[in-house]
């Protein structure tokens, strides 16, 4: 029996990229370690101490990629807001700095900044976004430039500065060609947008304006209106525009109008966006929790099973709003136990998460669904 052929879904430029850089970095390592195996006679001890530092070297070259971002918004106006390595973060609140833990899968940290006042002519932003990038290439030929000088008398420390530079190069190469990774767009996919877009620069300047907002616990109803507008009626036709699309959404939850939340959702998951990987899952969840609170059970429960969304759930399950789902999953699929279980930890969750408005609609929501949840349905929607 012929069977119809399957159109083969290429993988993406920047899936392809991204490993040939990960090769090069491989390739490169390989070579490093032959040489010192020629150059130097290394102890175990020594070995141990350039993988140590290849994993310093990770970490240091993340800070010094968000410290650019931090030092080039300075310079250009913007006010600090939070500065995030892995789960913790520094931030800006009522005037005063503090720490807190928070977590962005897919991000091994994050430099948020206040934006200067919108202009009509724009705003800088273009050195904001390649500040990161540039930190990492700077390192990177600084410690290539280090490993030059010593490589003849000491291999070890060559070795530790090569290392390093590799680090800085990749991730300084893989942060600054523009790319989209998972469908989240880089610092060098979002300078390129900005070129002559005024409706990519003012959707940087929302989100960004959004955020700090956020940070000092306003919630997203009693923003502006015009912070969620884009010049022209710009649509979601790319993920920069598109997150400020997923924000108009988000307000309209957090105002409580849940028709209408549903019908621009509808929109957004259409063809015509064109979104980051996080925010269509966001809203595919979102979509299957509203099922359950329509009493449209086993739908909502067999849509969040798919494998991709239940990836994402569990990627970000220490997000209250993702909590929320799985303790309304729990719930609808009559698991008491787990239900409770989940309960406490959003809970505990809410208490401690640094974006008091955001939590306070999570809340909201909570006490508006839990009583659709809570009351076994049919698929038609009527009691049982």
């Amino acid at each position: 029996m012929n069977r119809p052929n399957k159109k083969r879904r290429l993988p993406s430029p920047a899936a392809v990229l991204t490993v040939l850089l990960m090769m090069a970095l491989g390739f490169g390592a390989g070579w490093l370690g032959a040489w010192m195996a020629d150059h130097a006679d290394l102890a175990g001890w020594q070995l141990l101490v350039l993988l140590a530092a290849a994993a310093v070297g990770v970490l240091v070259q993340i800070v010094l990629h968000e410290g650019g971002h931090l030092a080039a918004g300075l310079a250009t106006g913007y006010g600090f807001v939070s500065f995030r390595i892995g789960s913790v973060m520094l931030l800006k609140k009522d005037g005063r700095l503090q720490f807190c833990r928070y977590q962005l899968a897919g991000t091994g940290g994050q430099c948020l900044l206040a934006p200067p006042p919108w202009r009509e002519e724009g705003f800088p932003s273009l050195l904001y976004n390649l500040g990161g990038p540039a930190a990492n290439l700077l390192s990177a030929a600084l410690c290539g430039l280090g490993a030059c000088l010593c490589w003849q008398k000491t291999p070890l420390a060559a070795g530790l500065w090569g290392v390093w530079a590799m680090l800085g190069l990749y991730l300084g190469l893989v942060n600054g060609i523009p790319l989209k990774i998972q469908g989240m767009p880089n610092d060098g996919y979002n300078a390129l947008c900005l070129r002559g877009d005024k409706a990519a620069q003012r959707a940087i300047w929302a989100q960004l304006a959004i955020n700090a907002a956020q940070i000092e616990g306003r919630r997203l109803k009693d923003l502006p209106a015009e912070w969620f507008e884009l010049p022209g009626g710009a649509g979601p036709d790319d993920p920069l525009k598109g997150a400020v699309w997923v924000c108009r959404y988000s307000r309209l939850l957090d105002e409580g109008r849940y028709e209408d939340a549903a019908a621009l959702r509808a929109r957004l998951l259409g063809s015509e966006a064109r979104l980051a990987a996080v925010h269509r899952y966001s809203l595919e969840v979102d979509q299957a929790f509203f099922q359950l609170t329509e009493g449209q059970t086993e739908a909502g429960l067999a849509a969040l099973q798919e494998k991709q969304l239940r990836a994402f759930l569990k990627q970000m399950k220490s997000h209250p709003g993702m909590a929320l789902v799985l303790y309304g999953e729990a719930l609808a699929a009559g698991k008491t136990e787990e239900a409770a279980r989940r309960r406490r930890a959003l809970d505990k969750m809410l208490a401690a998460w640094p974006y008091a408005g955001d939590a306070a609609s999570v809340r909201e929501l909570l006490a508006w669904a839990e009583p659709r949840l809570c009351k076994p349905v049919t698929e038609s929607g009527a009691e049982m």
